[in-house]
């Protein structure tokens, strides 16, 4: 911004920093002479003359950033300049003792201190410049010149000069005849609530905290005289300031502010704040929260609707991990959200924290937040400060969704013009909004723009600050931890037999086996388990794989094993192929090698306590259909036990 200093156009040294030039080039310039230095200051003001620049390149960068040099005239404006002595005085200042200004007023004398200074060097100049014209400064003039100026400051300089031109006369020539204490306002010199009673005192906090019948300064004023007229001791005040000076004190607001403003709001203004350091390392503290999505879409009926998500964050990189797309928030839609985070992380969170609200009781009087961290904390309520997420999910809308037409805008309260939905162009397009399945695939689109977009801080990208990053007290998920933390517990405990284990979910049977590593069943577990009671973990969503718990006498459930769809082959020969036949001969030599082992182990315990049929002078009867000695088939097990069924009992026992 140019400044016409009598005949001289100038630039401050602010400005030419503003407009893209360096401080470095100004440097240089001014040594080499190709500019000239009108006047010197401090804190960017020093003054540069237009007219000496004699480098092009300069001046077309100050143009382009000003406008044309040409054009400007003797309107061209001045900037106020700072005063730090000002701010000094009136930040040391104190009144009744030890009670100092409060930050407003501090900051409102400093404006109204730096914009006299300005107005005084804006006079000097201009009495040299017409002194060399021979002529003089018309003051009456030159006071409502001084008025224009204060109220163009005021956006920027807040401030409480006069508007009168006689009134600004006196100011002014009382502030530069007694200085900067000449500003303050007198009942900061003496308390204005001197003629106040305690009592008085007491009635006006009372009064102005009371939200029945509710008065603003100038009908409390007003009301208090009246009453003081009644009472005694109690003085009348020739000014609502007096009350209003009493009220809005530091020391006296606290006692009022939450009655007539809310305690939510006290709290916000008065309880310190945390300042805390964020997460260092991946899954150190995940945030769920739900929100609305922000984008319009038809629904079925062809109306305009809008539908809300589920997110969860890691915090350390912002990485958006497991979402869900939902009519409102509740606890399936949380539930879906956590199990696609810990799908997509492969690592249980240190701690998560959320809201108390939607479905988030359900899920932690369910145990549900313990299953998948160490620490599962509220948010404060009614404190939008401690949840991260909000900032974070604030920034995705404002960059990412806020890219669509069909954006809703970020919420009601949103203040700036770019955070709102262009409703007319939305409606004008009715008929071109998205669907529901639209809408959820863009939103997928636009989630991974902000993983793979540049974290701020890091300056890498969000996803790759999340997977290069580890923590060591975030432990791995394995199959089971996902089946225990997501899946359905059957309370009822189900037999584990020789055929496996059979699960009824609504009326539909699943049968599951216990495998080993390399795919086949597991004929050490069915040798140890048969029998045996095993409460059965699932997935609603995904049948495949069960998990196998007992229960503690503590009430917890115990991890034993997996188990997984049991294996079906062919019944009828012509249509089993080579797989099938080798499986079937694999299971035949197992079951027998399964029979030879437990019938040895069991004569074994007979021998070692003297038990055993042989040493009394009896036989053991042979296993059926196995030769011991190879672990092969040499009879059909099959045939012999045909034979048996066909027998009575004593012929049986003659046979073998």
């Amino acid at each position: 911004m140019y400044q016409l200093i009598g005949d001289t156009l100038t630039l401050s040294k602010n400005d030419w920093l503003n407009a893209g030039l360096t401080e470095r080039q100004l440097k240089d310039d001014s040594q080499r002479g190709y500019l000239s230095i009108f006047r010197r200051g401090l804190y960017g003001n020093t003054l540069i003359d237009m007219k000496s620049i004699q480098r092009p390149e300069r001046l077309r960068v100050i143009e382009s950033a000003y406008g044309s040099i040409k054009k400007a005239d003797k309107t061209t404006g001045y900037h106020v300049m700072p005063d730090p002595e000002a701010l000094s005085f009136f930040r040391s200042y104190r009144y009744s003792g030890d009670v100092s200004l409060p930050e407003q007023k501090q900051q409102q004398y400093y404006n109204e201190a730096s914009i006299l200074n300005t107005l005084r060097t804006i006079l000097e100049n201009q009495k040299i410049a017409r002194a060399r014209n021979g002529k003089r400064v018309r003051m009456n003039e030159w006071w409502k010149s001084c008025l224009s100026f204060c109220e163009k400051q005021k956006e920027l300089y807040p401030h409480d000069l006069p508007n009168n031109a006689r009134r600004f006369e006196e100011k002014y020539k009382k502030y530069f005849a007694e200085g900067y204490a000449s500003l303050i306002h007198k009942n900061y010199g003496k308390p204005n609530a001197e003629k106040l009673t305690e009592d008085a005192k007491d009635w006006l906090i009372a009064r102005y905290a009371s939200n029945i019948n509710k008065c603003t300064i100038m009908q409390l004023f007003f009301e208090y005289n009246e009453k003081a007229c009644k009472i005694a001791d109690w003085k009348e005040v020739n000014s609502e300031q007096t009350i209003k000076n009493f009220l809005y004190s530091p020391e006296i607001k606290p006692y009022w502010y939450g009655s007539r403003y809310g305690e939510l709001k006290a709290k916000e203004k008065y309880n310190r704040q945390h300042k805390t350091l964020l997460p260092t390392m991946r899954d150190a503290l995940w945030n769920g929260d739900g929100t609305k999505l922000n984008y319009y879409y038809l629904d079925e009926n062809g109306k305009v609707a809008t539908c809300n998500v589920y997110e969860v964050i890691d915090v350390y990189s912002e990485c958006l991990l497991g979402y869900h797309i939902c009519k409102t928030e509740d606890f399936e839609a949380q539930y879906h959200a956590y199990k696609m985070a810990m799908c997509f992380s492969g690592h249980k969170p240190y701690e998560i924290k959320f809201d108390n609200q939607g479905g988030h009781k359900k899920l932690q009087s369910g145990d549900f937040f313990k299953k998948l961290a160490r620490l599962a904390i509220n948010t404060q309520p009614y404190n939008g400060k401690s949840k991260t997420i909000e900032s974070i999910f604030g920034r995705f809308q404002a960059n990412f969704l806020h890219k669509d037409w069909f954006f809703t805008g970020q919420n009601v309260t949103a203040k700036k013009q770019e955070s709102k939905a262009n409703m007319e162009f939305i409606l004008a397009n009715k008929s071109n909004l998205p669907t529901l399945s639209e809408i959820k695939k863009l939103y997928e689109q636009r989630r991974e723009e902000w993983n793979n977009s540049i974290h701020f801080d890091s300056g890498e990208k969000r996803i790759d600050m999340y997977r290069n990053s580890e923590n060591a007290k975030s432990p791995k998920i394995e199959l089971h931890d996902m089946l225990f933390m997501f899946g359905v517990i059957n309370e009822k405990a189900i037999k584990y037999r020789s055929n496996g284990i059979i699960l009824t979910v609504k009326n539909v049977k699943y049968e599951y086996e216990v495998m080993t590593f390399d795919g086949q069943p597991d004929f050490n577990f069915i040798r140890n388990n048969v029998d045996k009671q095993f409460h059965v973990g699932y997935d609603p969503e995904d049948m495949t794989t069960v998990s196998l718990y007992e229960k503690t006498p503590s009430g917890d459930y115990r991890f034993v094993t997996i188990a997984q769809k049991y294996i079906r082959i062919h019944r009828n020969i012509q249509e089993q192929d080579e797989l099938d036949h080798a499986f079937i001969k694999a299971m035949d030599k197992k079951n027998k090698e399964l029979r030879v082992s437990m019938q040895e182990e069991a004569e074994q315990i007979l021998e070692r306590n003297y038990m055993h049929p042989s040493q009394y002078g009896l036989n053991v009867p042979s296993i059926k259909g196995i030769n011991k000695s190879k672990v092969k088939s040499v009879d059909s097990i099959g045939k012999a036990m045909k034979e048996e069924s066909e027998l009575e009992l004593v012929d049986v026992y003659e046979m073998y």
